[in-house]
């Protein structure tokens, strides 16, 4: 299949689900002018950047909107590559965290230390307030 085939499937199938090309545009979120292109002779990257988006306006599947083996292969491909390039960058985040949340729990660690550290000094300061009170007769 072609450029000119799917472009010819899109206008098709928008034609008999009763949709404009001014309807499809503003679902797309752009100038009919430019969605015009997607169904006419250029606009072949803009065609290829929302296919997906387009399918789904359509309630058709991609594969169906495509049906040379080659073209659903390649984008296929373009597809999981994307999706291991993000699984990829999602693994390194992940590992980020893991290194935030583990500076997070030593730094809890010693704020709880000095946590310790300030109730025994309180607790020695009011032992030896209490001998000086003691000693000196105060009360």
């Amino acid at each position: 299949m072609n450029d000119n085939s799917i472009k010819r499937a899109i206008r098709d199938r928008r034609k008999e689900l009763g949709y404009t090309q001014a309807w499809m545009a503003e679902q797309l979120g752009i100038e009919e002018r430019t969605y015009k292109l997607v169904e006419s002779y250029g606009g072949t990257r803009l065609l290829y950047g929302r296919m997906e988006e387009i399918a789904k306006l359509l309630n058709i599947s991609l594969s169906d909107l495509l049906e040379d083996e080659e073209e659903k292969s390649s984008l296929l491909k373009d597809e999981r590559n994307g999706y291991e390039s993000l699984l990829a960058d999602l693994r390194l985040e992940v590992a980020g965290l893991r290194d935030e949340a583990e500076r997070l729990r030593r730094e809890v660690e010693r704020l709880n230390g000095c946590i310790d550290d300030k109730d025994f000094i309180i607790r020695h300061l009011r032992a030896q307030l209490a001998q000086y009170k003691d000693v000196s007769g105060e009360e």
